[in-house]
């Protein structure tokens, strides 16, 4: 099979300690993906290329704000930005943006996973002469968007900086002293994501459903119109005016919310639903890694440790194309060498100590039970007693002596304590 030329506008120096950290923000992303939106449902034509905004401190550079450009064709036919419309828009975006100060600090747009092409350079040529030295290249791959790697979590965007090299790549110089012509080369930049909690909640709006919006195709309105203005159709016999108002309209709203509170989640079943899901996606791409790790080690050539007649570093063959990368190979190895800390070695005897411990605890509740029913039984017994000696008067006694005569009465009062029922006595 034949390998894809190696694109010329990509440097093949590593980045040195002088390359740029960048922190790339949630919002720069929601931005140039909500351009991508609109511009594909649209059905615009032409590249989508806009600006970015952040801070750069040193080598630290922080990419916060983004906003899609104007662009325009120039005398040659090349797609440039349009400067009047970009240098107001970029004024605004400044008077807004004032404490902490923000300025142009790279540019985003859509290309391959191969790198920049050559139609990328007039524009980026165009904002290091006019606004910034160094701009960062923010090139966004659509064709890598539903790759499996992007549903693992990778993001399918790479950041490159620019840096001049000789064609040649001969670092001499001439007779005279000068220094030869230098090309434009891009050399990709390593970033992390930094966020804020105003991006947080921005970023939690969106992943739930963005208020659960929904897009609309043109083919559909195209039906839905059709149908209100078909003369077959119920709709069509209402007059315009009243359509869309009045009791129908109060009926199906009553009939829509009536519908939601049935088919409203709880607070805690949300919870529930969220982590479930979690888990489900981490699970997911703990499974897709190890599948990338055995694909990755069924492709090494043969181990010099199971067939002493190897070679330490066997060449690659057909069969096992790539070689041997033994910093790969100590990470899995390392990985491998904690799975002993994760679960026990010996599985039996944990499976064992853990029946014991649940016997245990349930042990204990059977006991805490018995303990309970016990005492209530405890309890009815002692009520049972009291009901039992005021049925057959033995406490009769008691009675009278505590319901004493007032003074004068004598046996009179007794006679009268004996003639009432026991059961007006007995508090």
């Amino acid at each position: 099979m034949a390998t894809a030329a190696p694109n010329p506008l990509l440097s093949t120096s590593r980045a040195s300690d002088t390359s740029p950290t960048i922190q790339l923000h949630p919002l720069v992303l929601l931005t140039i993906s909500d351009c991508i939106t609109r511009h594909t449902l649209r059905q615009q034509k032409g590249p989508v290329a806009g600006a970015i905004l952040g801070q750069q401190n040193g080598r630290e550079i922080t990419m916060e704000v983004a906003f899609q450009a104007k662009l325009r064709a120039d005398a040659e036919g090349e797609v440039v930005l349009d400067e009047e419309w970009f240098g107001k828009r970029l004024d605004d975006y400044r008077d807004v943006h004032k404490d902490p100060v923000l300025d142009i600090v790279g540019w985003f747009t859509l290309g391959p996973a191969s790198g920049p092409q050559l139609e990328h350079l007039p524009i980026h040529n165009q904002i290091s002469e006019l606004y910034t030295e160094s701009p960062i290249l923010f090139l966004f791959h659509p064709a890598e968007a539903p790759s499996p790697a992007t549903a693992a979590g990778k993001l399918p965007l790479t950041l490159y900086e620019s840096v001049y090299e000789n064609p040649s790549n001969d670092k001499a110089m001439d007779i005279d002293g000068a220094a030869q012509a230098k090309a434009v080369k891009f050399r990709e930049l390593v970033y992390s994501i930094e966020t804020g909690e105003a991006e947080m909640i921005a970023v939690d709006f969106v992943a739930r459903g963005g208020g659960n919006a929904t897009a609309v195709a043109p083919e559909d309105a195209v039906k839905a119109h059709s149908s209100s203005t078909d003369p077959s159709s119920p709709q069509s016999k209402v007059p315009w005016i009243l359509r869309g108002k009045g009791k129908g309209k109060e009926r199906a709203t009553e009939e829509d919310t009536a519908i939601e509170e049935d088919n409203a989640l709880t607070a805690e079943d949300e919870e529930i639903l969220s982590t479930l899901t979690a888990k489900m996606n981490a699970i997911r791409m703990l499974r897709r890694r190890i599948a990338l790790l055995r694909a990755y080690l069924s492709s090494l050539p043969p181990s010099y440790l199971t067939d002493p007649s190897l070679p330490l570093n066997p060449s690659p063959t057909p069969d096992h194309p790539l070689s041997l990368d033994h910093s790969i190979l100590r990470s899995i190895s390392a990985t491998l060498a904690r799975i002993n800390i994760l679960s026990p070695p010996d599985t039996e005897a944990f499976t064992l100590e853990s029946q014991q411990e649940a016997s245990d605890v349930q042990l204990v509740a059977l006991l805490s039970s018995i303990t309970n029913s016990i005492s209530v039984a405890k309890e009815l017994g002692q009520r049972s007693q009291i009901v039992e000696n005021v049925r057959h008067g033995k406490n009769k006694p008691q009675l009278l002596e505590r319901f004493a005569p007032p003074p004068g009465l004598g046996r009179s009062w007794s006679g009268i304590v004996e003639g009432r029922k026991e059961s007006e006595l007995w508090p």
